[in-house]
Parts: structure tokens; sequence; C-alpha cells
């Protein structure tokens, strides 16, 4: 049992695991200055005394949830994939239903037992492990890529049906990651390509509502409703460039710029505010060797896991960076293991478990 635990655990990446520790902690204290100084809502809304704490017992669980997965290995974790999946797509399911709770008009949460939490964040996982598990069967390519589309389909009808269009496109990525991965034809991404344009406008025509074209639009230049859908992310931009060099760690609160959800999606406005530029560097540092670290290798189930988290953490970390750079619009994403949130840290954690699985087994380890 003991050589069994070890084996397994001796092929997690210590530079990947520092690195989730290392942003985990910024995250801790930067949320826990931001609740003590926002007594009155002078820096922003919904964080408190208590933001921090929340925090710290979701790092405890995902680190818990991280051990588990390492401690299964590969093996069971691959026979689980189906089940993982079919089990975070009836969550999500239950979303649609009177147990859902609607946040910021998208219908994406589950409250029970008084704790909530957003499963469409676990069926990225699940989806991941569930693709994993498809592409690396021995089945013929069509049928591979028959269920791995429908499957597909059937989480990104769900995550729509929520009208969560920020975890939408972060999955769609990942499906097109681990498709790209698997070695499609040239000829089908050039006709996705030359689709492309269609597709956009059938979106921002049928799909997309008034508010989340006025996001849009807004981010290509927020200075045009400065008071209204550009408010956020000008205040952004002062509370980045406020924070100059080194940052205000050492002034009053009362001194720094407000910002609207400062302790989840614009959380690195806030480190920029507290460590300056420094900090802000250090941040992308520390989510460019954790997303290197991630990249694709080996070969079989691990290797596409490794795709779509990958994905998973490429796209979270630049879109969340763009989106506090008014670089892209505010569509509602996280940034990995910084930003305050229980599902997203469980999760972030569950991907790095699966990353740290390793790369082979044989029969005497799980005998």
């Amino acid at each position: 049992m003991y050589n069994r635990l070890y084996r397994r655990f001796s092929s997690v990446d210590i530079i990947t695991l520092m690195c989730a520790f290392a942003l985990s902690a910024i995250s801790l204290y930067s949320l826990y200055m931001l609740g003590t100084g926002n007594t009155v809502g002078r820096l922003t809304e919904g964080a408190t005394r208590h933001t921090a704490l929340t925090q710290a017992v979701s790092v405890l669980i995902g680190l818990l949830a991280f051990i588990i997965t390492v401690s299964l290995g590969q093996r069971i974790i691959r026979k689980l994939s189906p089940f993982a999946f079919a089990a975070s797509l009836a969550l999500c399911v239950l979303t649609l239903t009177p147990l859902g709770v609607t946040v910021d008009d998208d219908k994406a949460w589950l409250s029970i037992g008084g704790i909530s939490f957003q499963p469409s964040e676990v069926l990225k996982i699940g989806f991941i492990m569930l693709g994993a598990y498809i592409l690396s069967s021995g089945r013929s390519k069509k049928v591979r890529y028959s269920l791995f589309l429908a499957a597909a389909a059937s989480g990104a009808a769900v995550i729509f049906l929520q009208r969560d269009m920020g975890t939408l496109v972060i999955f769609t990525l990942i499906v097109l990651c681990m498709l790209f991965c698997a070695g499609t034809s040239k000829r089908l991404w050039a006709f996705g390509i030359l689709l492309s344009p269609a597709v956009i406008y059938a979106v921002w025509r049928f799909i997309l509502n008034a508010d989340q074209r006025t996001r849009i639009i807004s981010s290509l230049d927020p200075s045009a409703d400065p008071y209204g859908a550009g408010y956020q992310q000008i205040s952004a931009h002062n509370a980045i460039a406020g924070g100059g060099f080194t940052g205000r760690l050492f002034e009053q609160r009362g001194s720094m710029v407000y910002v609207a959800s400062a302790h989840n999606d614009f959380i690195l406005s806030f480190i920029a505010q507290l460590f300056g530029s420094v900090g802000l560097f250090a941040v992308c540092i520390l989510l460019s060797l954790l997303i290197i670290k991630s990249a694709p290798k080996g070969g079989g189930y691990l290797f596409y896991v490794r795709a779509g988290v990958f994905m998973f953490f490429a796209s979270q970390a630049i879109i969340n960076t763009a989106m506090n750079l008014s670089l892209f619009p505010v569509v509602g994403i996280t940034l990995p293991f910084v930003s305050a949130g229980g599902t997203s840290v469980v999760t972030a954690f569950s991907a790095l478990g699966l990353i740290s699985l390793s790369d082979g087994y044989t029969e005497n380890d799980y005998a």
C-alpha cells in the first residue's frame, strides 16, 4: 500500500504544486486585506471579513480533492470518468429546476443545505475526464469523434440554458483544444475557420441578449459609457494604474480605487493596487509556469486530460487578465487559484490532481 501511494505521489510536479500554493497564498492575503478594508463597501461589493476564511476552507477542500485524485491513480480515475461526467451534468440540469439559484441573470448555481456551488465548474472537469476516456479508447476514429462531440454538445447545451456565457466560452475552448490534440483533419479545421464568421453572426444576432452585446461593444471602448457598461473596466484600469510599481500595501485602504467584483472576477486589479506591478508580474509568472507545466505530453488517457486542463488554466488566466485590462468583455471568468469562489478553487485543485497522475501504471500497482 505504501509503495503504491509513494509511486503515485512521486509523479507530482513540485513546481506546479508550489505555483498553486503561492497563488492561493496571494489570494488569501489579498482577500483578507480587501475584507478588512471593505467595512463600508469602499472597495467592492460582496467582500466581507469572512471572504478570506471561506476561501481558506475552499483551499483545504481543494487540497483534499487533489490528494484523493492522485491517491486513486490513473486506472481508477479513468474508469470513473463516465460517472463523473454524468454526475456533473445531472447537477447542472438541476440548476434549471426550482432548486437552481439565479446570480447576475445566470441560473448556474445550486444551494443545498445553505451551501451554494456552481455545478458548471465541476462539469468542466467531468467533461475533460470523459473526453480523455473516449479519445484514448480503442474505438475507430469515427466512433470516438462522434461520442466526444455528443458529450460536448450535451454539456454545452446545458451551460447555454443556464445563460452562463463565460463558462460556455471556456468549455468550448476546452473541446476545441482536445479535438486539436486528437489529430482531427486539417480540412475540418479549415472548414470551421471559413464557417466561423457565420457562426459569430448567428451568436450575435440570435443568442446574445442586449446586455451581453452591450458588454462586448463597451470592451472595445469603455469610455463610451463610463458610468454604465464601461464603469467596471475603467475602474479596474484605474486601480491597476494607481498601484504603480510598488503598490499601496502600506497606505490607507480609503485611498484605493473602488472596483466592482474585486474579490473574484477583478481580483487582479486589487492585487495590482496592493503590490503594484511587482505583484502583478509575480501572479502572471506563476500562472505562466502553471500553464506551461500542464501542457500535453506522454500519450493515452493522460495526454488528453492534460490537453483539457492546459486549456482550462490557459483560457481562464488569459481571458480574466484581458478583462482586467479592458481587452475582453466582462463575462464572469475567474482567475485560477486566485479569485474568490469555493467551486472554482476546488475545481482548480482537482484539475491539478488530474495532471499529476502517473504517466503509466502496472497491474502490481493496483493489486
